[in-house]
């Protein structure tokens, strides 16, 4: 019973399938064999050609594979509607999402046949727009099915778009616009240290590899979006030895041929440079890090410039997520940003207020109102700057369609299909909607049908980090700039036209707060900044060691990623705490004797520039020793102490209540008065003897000089009062030295 059930139902199918239709039946399946669950993703569609139809008589072929249980039978149609084409995009939305396609006179076309041993086995159709019925231009639904020969189950099913555009037929034109970024999470902490090799390994073979071949295959249409920051991560890895984390490593040459292969690649095509590291620009101006934001603004196309070897502009910014609110606006504006790309759906078109006069004209002529079109991709955002910017707004489906991941086979065709057929739709929206004006000019005597007003749509990936399909972006593109109603452009071009449309204000809910850097890390960076500053401010040339550090710790490819992102942290609190630590004051314990005296300061700097610097002194214990200045606190001028070298610096002490052991708080200031590292305490020891020892002293002294005035009165004497005779107290005569003997003064 289950064989002929198979061969009944294969029989009945085969007599469905109307003549010229390609597609075979197959031998029936063993005995006893029944249909069996089809595995995951069992229908794959490989071709549609041509991808727009141009001819009426030009056949369409579709061809794939199906795949399940080897032997089960399986039945694949092609499904389309001979009604008529798409009304709007959302219908188009409302068809693939299967939430309903207001027609009901959909044709079928079968084949249905038996799976080979291996489970799998190719299918193929062949038909012309004339067959399908397809009645004017348009974009119309097809579909590719999969079903169960015996049970009539769903396998597996394709939803794609056919568009028609005939040849001769007036299509308005739509410009494309296409931005792409070449932007990557940051690899270096401070300037010295790479936090990991990741960055090596996506430049042979991970995304940035990917990123640089689409740059070489795509045309000149496409503004390409570079983060200098990345550029300067790849200089740095090719020019020299590195450290990553403490071990050094030689250079990568491969990454010297990458950044020379991207410099080749842009070669006279649109470049921006986003701002350095490509920040959370919303999150610095909300918590306060303006100063950051408009820094990596200026430094974003300085440093472009420089890296590319020629004139590279950074005045259109491209947000993170495609969202951002009037205060980030504003800061952009006055930093010198002209244009801002975002998503479509942050500056949403504003409902037309009703206006009874024209609805009452509308209801009396009976004309039923204009279907809703796509707006213009431009459109003007007022600042509190003087100038207005231009709001460049990517198409969210567009941009989802390009950025999508296309890696499961058959995926980058109909993703093709798909962008094709929405900007399709775009151009026949704009020929519905001049058709409807010359209607209603028509009926009122006032001429015929309008010239048609050219529009503008923007395509850009969603994400920053987007890892491309080199193969699929560049057919796409290819694929855009032969489509007879689309001309490429540059997104610099883009200006708000006579197309533009009222827009509400900006969106920013909630939930892109919340998917900002947070609070308490952006805390951490504020508290790292002034650090840094204080770094630069006491060189002599304010030399600023840190600015792009900082930088980097604000990038967006942060969000998601704290744990990462706050390693990248302490490592740069680590390098500055390092350079703070070079300039040192000495805290070996002094001595002052004494109700009062000076105490000797001594600070070295161990830097390779000189620097300018204040020292304030302050008493640990005023009861013991206190500081003979102003209310207490000794602060000498800016002292300026060569590289190498340190500075004595005396400061005036009192000593009370006898002295004894008592400390200072020597604190190095910059210029500005900005604390320098933490405080130094220097232990003194006051003895508070020195009238004692002034006693004494002046004792010794008396002493001394009593001596000396003794014995020269002695030497006084002596002189005064020669020896003229024999004294008592001189001896025997004949004991005196030149005594002559009586005797001999006889004579004979």
């Amino acid at each position: 019973m289950i064989r002929k059930a198979a061969l009944l139902t294969l029989l009945t199918a085969l007599l469905a399938s109307p003549a010229g239709m390609a597609g075979t039946a197959a031998a029936a399946p063993p005995p006893g064999r029944v249909a069996a669950a089809a595995p995951a993703d069992p229908l794959l569609v490989s071709e549609i050609t041509p991808e727009v139809v141009r001819v009426a008589t030009a056949p369409i072929t579709v061809s794939g594979t199906v795949s399940g249980t080897p032997g089960s039978f399986v039945r694949v149609a092609v499904r389309y509607s001979r009604d008529r084409p798409f009304a709007s995009r959302a219908e188009m939305a409302a068809y693939l999402s299967e939430q309903g396609y207001a027609t009901t006179n959909w044709n079928t076309r079968v084949q249905a046949t038996a799976l080979d041993q291996s489970g799998k086995l190719p299918f193929r159709f062949t038909v012309t727009p004339g067959e399908l019925g397809m009645p004017r231009p348009g974009v119309y639904p097809f579909e590719i099915e999969m079903t169960d020969a015996a049970t009539g189950q769903r396998l597996g099913i394709e939803r794609t778009f056919l568009t028609y555009a005939p040849k001769g037929e007036q299509i308005p034109k739509v410009k494309l616009a296409v931005a792409l970024p070449i932007v990557d999470r940051p690899h270096r902490a401070d300037d010295a240290t790479f936090m990991d090799d990741d960055l090596s390994a996506s430049l042979t073979s991970g995304r940035l590899a990917s990123l640089l071949q689409t740059a070489q295959d795509t045309g000149d249409g496409v503004t390409w979006f570079v983060d200098p920051a990345l550029l300067d991560d790849v200089r740095v890895l090719s020019s020299g030895t590195r450290s990553v984390r403490g071990t050094r490593r030689n250079a990568d040459p491969a990454a010297g041929q990458w950044l020379n292969g991207l410099r080749s690649a842009l070669t006279d095509k649109t470049v921006v440079a986003t701002p350095y590291a490509d920040p959370d620009v919303a999150a610095l101006v909300h918590h306060g890090l303006d100063k950051q934001a408009a820094a990596s603004i200026q430094r974003g196309a300085s440093l472009a410039t420089e890296l590319l070897g020629r004139e590279i502009h950074g005045t259109t910014a491209w947000p993170a997520g495609g969202k951002i609110d009037r205060d980030a606006v504003d800061e952009l504006a006055m930093s010198g940003v002209t244009s801002v790309l975002l998503s479509g759906d942050a500056l949403p078109p504003r409902a037309a207020a009703q206006d009874t006069g024209q609805d009452a004209l509308q209801n009396a002529q009976s004309v039923p109102p204009p279907a809703q079109t796509t707006p213009d991709g431009a459109a003007r955002l007022d600042t509190v700057a003087d100038n207005p910017l231009t709001a460049l707004l990517a198409d969210p489906t567009l941009s989802e369609v390009l950025g999508g991941n296309v890696s499961a086979p058959g995926a980058a065709m109909l993703a093709r299909q798909r962008f094709l057929a929405e900007t399709a739709m775009i151009a026949f929206e704009q020929q519905t909607q001049q058709t409807g004006q010359a209607g209603q000019t028509g009926q009122t005597g006032q001429g015929t049908t309008a010239k048609p007003v050219s529009r503008t749509v923007i395509a850009a990936p969603e994400s920053h980090l987007w890892t491309p399909d080199p193969a699929f972006v560049s057919s796409l593109l290819q694929a855009a700039s032969s489509a007879p109603w689309l001309r490429m452009t540059s997104l610099d071009s883009v200006k708000p036209g006579r197309a533009g449309v009222p827009r509400a204000d900006l969106t920013y809910s909630e939930h892109d707060r919340q998917a900002e850097l947070s609070r308490s890390y952006l805390a951490t960076v504020r508290k790292l900044e002034r650090k840094a500053d204080a770094v630069a401010t006491v060189t002599e040339e304010h030399t600023d060691v840190f600015h792009t550090a900082i930088l980097r710790l604000a990038s967006a490819s942060w969000r998601g990623d704290g744990k990462r992102a706050l390693s990248f942290a302490g490592q740069v609190q680590k390098a500055i705490d390092e350079r703070i630590d070079d300039v040192s004051v000495l805290d070996t314990p002094r001595a002052v004797a004494g109700s009062n005296g000076q105490v000797p300061v001594s600070v070295a700097n161990n830097l390779d520039k000189d620097i300018e610097i204040k020292i304030r002194v302050t008493s640990g214990n005023k009861a013991r020793l206190a500081i003979d200045w102003d209310n207490g606190v000794y602060t000498t001028p800016t002292t300026k102490i060569l590289a190498g070298r340190s500075q004595l610096v005396n400061v005036p002490v009192i000593v009370r209540n006898e002295g004894g052991d008592a400390s200072i708080s020597v604190q190095l200031l910059t210029d500005g008065d900005e604390k320098y590292g933490s405080a130094v305490r220097v232990v003194v020891r006051a003895t508070g003897y020195t009238g004692i020892a002034l006693v004494i002293v002046g004792a010794a002294v008396v002493i001394m000089l009593a001596a000396v005035v003794m014995r020269i009165l002695r030497r006084r004497s002596r002189k005064a009062f020669p020896f003229d005779g024999p004294s008592d107290e001189d001896g025997p005569p004949g004991d005196r030295q030149g005594a002559v003997p009586a005797e001999r003064t006889q004579s004979p």
